[in-house]
């Protein structure tokens, strides 16, 4: 990321940043990226930005088509207690697998590009209801950008965890290669960041840098650096180990961080040995986590839905009352405290919160009494006493 962007340009970017509509924040990027050297040191730059240019004027666009009575195929509202979008080139087995995963009716033909809007479904994996979506294909069987993979891409950013599909007999290292680059390409890393950038605008006071973490440069240069795109008060937190130019690449950009799983989809047509041959290379290329699968083979798919429940990073809760035990439990983020499961059931409960009793992992011994700052473990049973 260049640290030697025009005057004119970071001006223009800094507007972007703070403009409040999407009309006002469309014209300053236009003017930004025409500032924009084109050169092989801004490629990478000029190509994120115009794709977040696109994004918004086809934001746009569904706005006022919502507001003119239209609806948005691609809204989907998210149910359950997680939500994971399927996403990957035409003709890899998406909607096939979506039907395996949750009986749902997702389109499925021989022909490429069957699916033209989301399809969601519900999967029941360890008690807990996980809501699936199969997306149309972002990339077409020769890997070029569909039209659809922007508004695809859109739904997968804001989803909890990603499950890229490919095909174990069809060049599976070219079509990941491809999914990553074109999610890179629209701000999603599913790289865990060495770094987080946080701004947070202020009415007064200057620039205030805290660094949870290490910076390689100057905190100087940091404070330039955020001065020259338009920021005069701010609380800006660096969180991590960050060079100066990953610091602007983030308040540029401000890419998203989403986990994700590699479905090597169809294996049976390779076989198991080269099925896992090919699960291993993938996994060395990319650093991400390769389950194969087929929807042949049903011990397949339950191995992939105790993956995807791994890692969705969530912890299942159940709660007691007058000695009844929930049938279906809680979800909560791994690390989570009683004081949250009260908040998340109730906020009176938090507030008239005593002591609560835990039955499980967490415990050294059953039906313990805990305070508000227990941390739970999965498969923890938890009975709150409120006054």
């Amino acid at each position: 990321m260049p640290t030697n962007l025009p005057a004119e340009a970071r001006a223009k970017l800094a507007e972007y940043s703070s403009a409040r509509t999407i009309e006002e924040k469309i014209a300053r990027l236009e003017e930004a990226i025409g500032l924009i050297p084109d050169h092989k040191g801004t490629e990478k730059l000029r190509r994120q930005l115009r794709k977040r240019l696109a994004e918004l004027r086809s934001e746009l666009e569904e706005r006022r088509s919502r507001r003119s009575g239209g609806r948005d195929e691609f809204s989907v509202e998210k149910e359950g207690w997680a939500q994971v979008a399927l996403i990957g080139p035409a003709n890899s087995g998406k909607s096939s697998l979506l039907n395996a995963l949750t009986n749902a009716k997702s389109p499925v033909a021989d022909y490429p590009l069957t699916t033209t809007r989301p399809y969601p479904g519900m999967a029941l994996i360890r008690d807990a209801e996980v809501q699936v979506v199969d997306l149309p294909p972002v990339l077409t069987e020769d890997l070029r950008p569909t039209g659809l993979a922007r508004r695809s891409v859109s739904v997968a950013r804001n989803s909890d965890l990603i499950l890229i599909v490919v095909d174990a007999a069809s060049n599976p290292l070219a079509q990941l290669e491809a999914v990553k680059s074109l999610l890179e390409d629209h701000g999603i890393s599913l790289k865990r960041p060495m770094c987080e950038v946080k701004v947070q605008r202020t009415d007064g006071g200057g620039i205030r840098l805290v660094v949870l973490g290490r910076i390689r440069c100057r905190a100087d240069d940091v404070v330039e650096l955020l001065r020259s795109y338009g920021y005069s008060s701010a609380v800006v937190k660096v969180i991590g180990d960050a060079t100066l130019d990953e610091i602007e690449e983030q308040v540029i950009v401000q890419p998203v961080y989403r986990r994700a799983l590699v479905v090597l989809n169809r294996s049976d047509l390779v076989g198991a040995e080269r099925a896992k041959e090919l699960a291993r290379e993938l996994e060395e290329r990319s650093g991400l986590r390769v389950v194969p699968a087929s929807v042949d083979d049903p011990r397949s798919i339950e191995v992939l839905k105790e993956e995807v429940f791994g890692a969705l990073t969530l912890v299942r809760v159940y709660t007691q009352k007058d000695g009844v035990i929930s049938n279906r439990p809680i979800l909560l983020p791994e690390g989570s405290t009683v004081i949250e499961l009260a908040e998340l059931i109730h906020k009176d409960l938090a507030r008239g919160f005593k002591y609560a009793r835990v039955w499980g992992r967490s415990v050294k011994v059953q039906g313990q009494r805990v305070g508000p700052d227990h941390v739970l473990s999965d498969g923890d049973v938890v009975e709150i006493k409120a006054g």
